[in-house]
């Protein structure tokens, strides 16, 4: 094993455990995985809690989905994290949880797509709303790698989300971020609704030139 893999195998257990004391994520809930090579996947094995994932559970897959190291089955949502991964080479890291902020507004089919928050616009961007499907299966696989074709987080009706990074920190970040940003528009909803930003100022925060700049510094603050 190479140092940056044991690297990713220890970052990934540190994002984990963050996940669970955050308590955006519970019992053997959500996955987790990290890219370790332009085909080559470490993900979280089928069964284990978050807060209790050790370096040496963790499981290595190819793109194809052949166990390449681990003595555990993957997560049951290897399929979509594969096909975000082939879908999306930008993207190498996955988090999913069930945050239950964020999990309300899910089983409610209430999406979270409001542009009414800076930080979250410059930082996430479109927040689609997927419709329901059977989870592990492959059409649910294909669904949530179209859904998130050209976005960095998704709900999902009656499940939770996912949000995607350049690395584990920043796809924590983010999942982090969409959990206090369902807690602000469900205050927002109490006080009369959220108001949003104008749409010329969502394009601008929105911008390609924006997206570029604040992935350059993301990734300078996180490599």
């Amino acid at each position: 094993m190479s140092g940056e893999e044991a690297k990713i195998r220890e970052e990934l257990c540190r994002i984990g455990r963050k996940l669970y004391e955050r308590h955006l994520t519970s019992g053997a809930g959500g996955s987790i995985s990290a890219r370790t090579t332009k085909n080559e996947v470490l993900i979280k094995p089928s069964g284990f809690s978050l807060a209790d994932m050790a370096p040496e559970h963790v499981v290595k897959l190819n793109l194809k989905g052949e166990v390449l190291e681990g003595k555990y089955p993957p997560s049951s949502d290897a399929p979509w994290h594969l096909m975000i991964y082939e879908k999306r080479p930008e993207v190498n890291a996955i988090v999913h949880a069930h945050p239950p902020i964020c999990g309300g507004f899910a089983c409610a089919g209430i999406s979270l797509d409001i542009p009414t928050f800076t930080e979250v616009i410059i930082q996430i961007g479109h927040i689609p709303l997927m419709d329901y499907a059977t989870p592990t299966t492959m059409d649910y696989a294909k669904i949530v790698a179209e859904s998130l074709k050209g976005a960095n987080a998704l709900l999902m009706k009656n499940h939770g989300a996912i949000t995607l990074g350049v690395n584990l920190e920043q796809a924590f970040q983010r999942m982090e971020l969409l959990e206090d940003f369902a807690r602000m528009i469900l205050i927002a909803k109490i006080l009369g609704g959220p108001i949003p930003l104008p749409p010329e100022e969502t394009y601008k925060l929105r911008s390609l030139e924006s997206e570029k700049w604040r992935m350059k510094i993301v990734e300078e603050l996180y490599k």
